[in-house]
């Protein structure tokens, strides 16, 4: 990471990174996702009441008839009593009033059609109106909202800070590639050190914590960096400690290679360091023992480490020669082991491991004394952690930590949790001791590039039954019936009609007339009789024949065509998350793990790169929950003549105070940095001396910004 001077210092933007609250990364969150829809429905117009236009239809037609009225009538009384006004006057006046009764009448049916229409069209205007106003004031309502929720959205944070719990005491980070893993103690380191003092533990033999120490340098955080093995002499590792807490550390840093290492070659060591140690009075250094073992060995020693006096004492009082003898081949391994660390703290000159501290193997360190020089760093801080007198004196981060015995790690976090001290393994793999550790606190995964790493991940993240799509099924089928029937029927029918009348009948009868002839022959009489009989007979027979014949063919096609689409789910146990999208994970990407009362595993998903803060809308705290949706008030209505006002913001965005609050306010002060060295975020306070503790001083630059530094 390049530090850029701006004309806000040299650290800029980065300055940040040191603000209060403990982080592990950050977490995005779209604002817009948090825009609240209006929930008010847009007015609609409402429909004419069916009454006026009924009235109006009605009377429409009423206008109607009457006028037809009107002029059938009239013209048909007009004509009548214009006739009969010839022969009597007053018949015109009265047609007149007839016909004016007709036209009244018509007039008056024009009228109520004229109203009814009239009061239709009012009523239909008084309901756009009223709709227009509406939604007026519905838009100035919605512009209202929009313009709050777009005022209240713009000062909410895109990016905000991924907490460390207050009540977490111990973090274990697995995977990650070597950047990722700088960025995150980089971001933690940074945050932790507003707070609280911290020490690094770097074993990765690639000085990840180097971006760390820069930026804490620049913001003006007392910085100690011990390289080793290259500037052992300038390391405070075992400045400080005891006598007894010397070879204690000692005994467990030469059997940190063995997991099963012997008790009696451990007490052994400890008997013969203790001794010498006793032999050596109150000036015990590592340099002293190295020669005192040299004596016991009968090795020649040109170092001025040890007087004659001394020198005899430990030859000649300290072990018989027959108990050298035996533990001849103990003192060879011990002389091996400490010779190469004579050195180590000879040029410390009283320096404390100010406010950061940094103990970081060099590049490509692989030797015996460098691994020897680990574990007697890892020791070293278990017993400094120990003799502390302040409570919660430090952060402690383990980072590369694979040469190093799970009992050894165990020791460090028990004496963390007693102490309650913060502890952060950063784990390079997930394997040996990383897999037998995980689990005792909160857990964080990087990328897990080793398939097998990624399942042991997937493992302990746990598996839960969910519904997934089991099967589907696609059916498509087409069917054509074709049918033909054919109908061929023939009757005869034979029928036979015989009919027989017979008629009677009789007729008589008798007249009698008299003719006027005239006046000579008054009277004629004439008489007429008659009478007479008939009789008919009438048989017949007719006989029918019908022949029938029909013939019928039917033909009948049928085609129909079929689709289904069946989905069927199953019930499954799978991993919460699978070792794919673990391998698959960017390179700052981070899933912090907290188990639930329950069993319920939540995942929180984090970025730890430090250059967010570059971004825009970057918030150094966590990011607001909104559990309910604000609740959205509707403005008063606005009228048209009315001046637009600015509306007030309901939802106050979100405001980063000059000064951030401290979240640990009852947290001790800590005796690390001088005074004169302080930083203006850190707590003037006025470190107590104490004599067992680490005092500060002046820190070193990194190597290589100062002379004769090594790179």
């Amino acid at each position: 990471m390049t530090i850029e001077i701006t004309e806000a210092g040299q650290l800029g933007p980065y300055q940040r990174l040191f603000d209060a609250g403990q982080r592990v990364g950050w977490t995005y969150r779209d604002p817009e996702s948090l825009r609240q829809p209006f929930v008010e429905a847009e007015p609609q117009r409402t429909e004419l009441d069916g009454s006026y236009e009924n009235r109006v239809q009605a009377a429409r037609l009423n206008r109607k008839d009457r006028i037809s009225s009107a002029l059938r009538i009239g013209i048909v009384v007009a004509v009548v009593f214009y006739l009969l006004s010839l022969l009597f006057t007053v018949m015109l006046t009265i047609g007149g009033v007839i016909v004016g009764i007709l036209v009244v009448r018509a007039l008056y049916a024009s009228l109520r059609y004229t109203a009814a229409t009239r009061a239709r069209t009012a009523q239909a205007k008084a309901l756009e109106e009223r709709f227009q106003n509406d939604w007026q004031a519905w838009h100035q309502r919605w512009t209202l909202h929009e313009a709050q929720q777009t005022q209240w959205i713009a000062g909410l944070d895109a990016w905000g800070a991924l907490p460390f719990g207050a009540g977490t005491r111990r973090l274990d980070v697995f995977g990650g590639s070597q950047r990722g893993r700088e960025g995150f103690l980089t971001v933690f380191g940074a945050s932790t050190l507003r707070q609280r003092p911290l020490i690094v533990l770097d074993l990765t033999q690639a000085l990840v914590c180097r971006e760390l120490s820069v930026l804490a340098e620049a913001g003006g955080v007392p910085v100690d960096v011990q390289l080793l093995p290259s500037r052992m002499a300038e390391s405070g590792i075992v400045s400080g400690l005891a006598p007894h807490e010397l070879v204690q550390a000692l005994v467990e840093a030469i059997h940190g290679d063995s997991p099963e290492s012997a008790r009696a070659d451990r007490a052994v060591y400890t008997r013969i360091l203790t001794q010498l140690c006793g032999a050596l009075g109150e000036d015990v250094s590592l340099a002293r023992l190295g020669a005192g073992l040299r004596v016991l060995v009968g090795e020649a020693d040109d170092a001025k480490a040890l007087s004659r006096e001394e020198r005899n004492r430990i030859a000649d009082d300290l072990f018989s020669d027959k108990n050298k003898d035996q533990l001849r081949d103990s003192l060879i391994r011990l002389a091996s082991f400490v010779h190469p660390l004579e050195q180590l703290g000879t040029a410390r000159e009283g320096r404390g491991p100010g406010y950061l501290t940094c103990v970081t193997l060099d590049f490509g360190a692989g030797s015996a004394s460098a691994e020897l020089l680990a574990d007697l760093a890892l020791q070293s801080v278990m017993r400094r952690l120990s003799s502390f007198q302040e409570e919660a004196p430090c952060v402690v981060v383990m980072l590369g930590e694979q040469g190093l015995q799970r009992r050894h790690l165990e020791q460090l976090a028990q004496v963390c949790e007693r102490r309650g001290a913060q502890l952060t393994f950063v784990h390079s793999h997930l394997r040996d001791a990383g897999e037998e550790l995980i689990g005792g606190g909160t857990v964080a995964f990087m990328r897990l590039g080793n398939h097998q790493e990624a399942t042991v991940a997937a493992d302990f993240l746990g598996r839960h039954h969910s519904f997934v799509l089991h099967s589907l099924t696609d059916t498509e089928g087409r069917t054509v019936n074709t049918s033909v029937a054919k109908t061929i029927g023939s009757s005869v029918s034979r029928g036979t009609t015989t009919s027989h009348s017979e008629t009677y009948g009789r007729n008589w009868g008798s007249s009698s007339s008299t003719t006027y002839q005239g006046w000579f022959n008054p009277l004629s009489t004439s008489d007429s009789t008659n009478s007479g009989g008939s009789y008919s007979e009438t048989t017949g027979t007719s006989t029918s024949v019908t022949h029938t014949t029909n013939e019928s063919t039917t033909h009948t096609t049928g085609d129909s065509d079929s689709t289904s689409l069946a989905t069927g789910r199953q019930r499954v146990y799978e991993y919460a998350l699978e070792p794919t999208q673990l391998q698959s994970l960017a390179e700052f990407n981070l899933l912090v793990v907290e188990r639930q009362p329950g069993g319920a595993v939540q995942v929180h998903a984090g970025d730890c790169n430090p250059n967010v803060v570059l971004l825009d809308r970057v918030s150094t705290q966590p990011l607001p929950r909104f559990d309910t949706p604000p609740q959205y008030i509707p403005a008063p209505a606005i009228t048209a003549d009315q001046a637009y006002v600015a509306p007030q913001q309901p939802y106050a965005p979100v405001q980063h105070p000059a000064t951030p609050p401290q979240p640990h306010t009852g947290a001790p002060q800590q005796p690390y940095a001088p005074a004169a060295a302080q930083a203006q975020w850190m707590p003037p306070v006025q470190p107590p001396q104490h004599p067992g503790s680490w005092a500060p001083g002046p820190p070193p630059n990194w190597p290589g910004q100062q002379s004769g530094g090594s790179q």
